[in-house]
């Protein structure tokens, strides 16, 4: 079975959300993230970027009214940041203003207070100080203890994989608009709508 999509996109010729004219009325929305790759952040001043021109709202982890828990296999991430903040870029708050240039402008007017914190990129490092994301899982099949008296052969060592992500040919982006009935009405480039109807629900 062929792809349908890769000649489309390498000639130019699909089309994005970037390339459905906005709306008049339509917000935008850029992220303040972290500028530190781990830290504790004590204060988070938005009274600046509130004053901007055309900034609507800022929104952080306080005004999530349900868990704020991402993630598309097992929720395991906040979607803004709380306390601690675990890579440079991890979101902690979202700007919305009357266009993206007016709200990435007032995002470097907000003032962040930092305490940096040790590093940790060893998987194993991070496992053995308990700062393993998730919960740990043993896979089994069949008797163990039974099988090694059976084998010609026992090899023993260390494994390390490198996890590998492919790089998309757009930057991800939604469009939400308002409907009846309080509805929204969501465009996304993506490989599963399911998802995101799930995420937005």
């Amino acid at each position: 079975m062929k792809s349908i999509d890769p000649i489309s996109h390498t000639r130019g010729e699909s089309q994005y959300i970037d390339d459905v004219p906005s709306t008049s009325e339509m917000l935008h929305a850029a992220v303040f993230s972290s500028p530190v790759a781990h830290g504790k952040f004590f204060s988070l001043d938005l009274k600046d970027a509130l004053a901007h021109d055309g900034v609507v709202a800022i929104f952080t982890h306080k005004d999530i009214p349900g868990q704020n828990q991402i993630g598309a296999i097992i929720p395991d991430e906040t979607l803004l940041a709380e306390k601690e903040v675990l890579f440079v870029g991890e979101p902690i708050a979202l700007v919305v203003a009357d266009s993206f240039e007016n709200a990435k402008k007032a995002v470097k007017k907000i003032q962040i207070e930092i305490e940096e914190l040790p590093v940790v990129t060893d998987p194993r490092a991070a496992y053995n100080a308990g700062k393993i994301i998730g919960a740990a899982r043993t896979f089994i099949l069949g008797d163990l203890e039974d099988t090694w008296g059976k084998c010609d052969f026992v090899i023993e060592g260390r494994c390390d994989i490198g996890g590998q992500e492919h790089v998309y040919l757009e930057t991800q982006r939604a469009r939400a608009v308002p409907i009846e009935k309080d509805g929204l009405r969501v465009f996304s480039s993506t490989q599963s709508p399911y998802a995101v109807q799930k995420m937005v629900a």
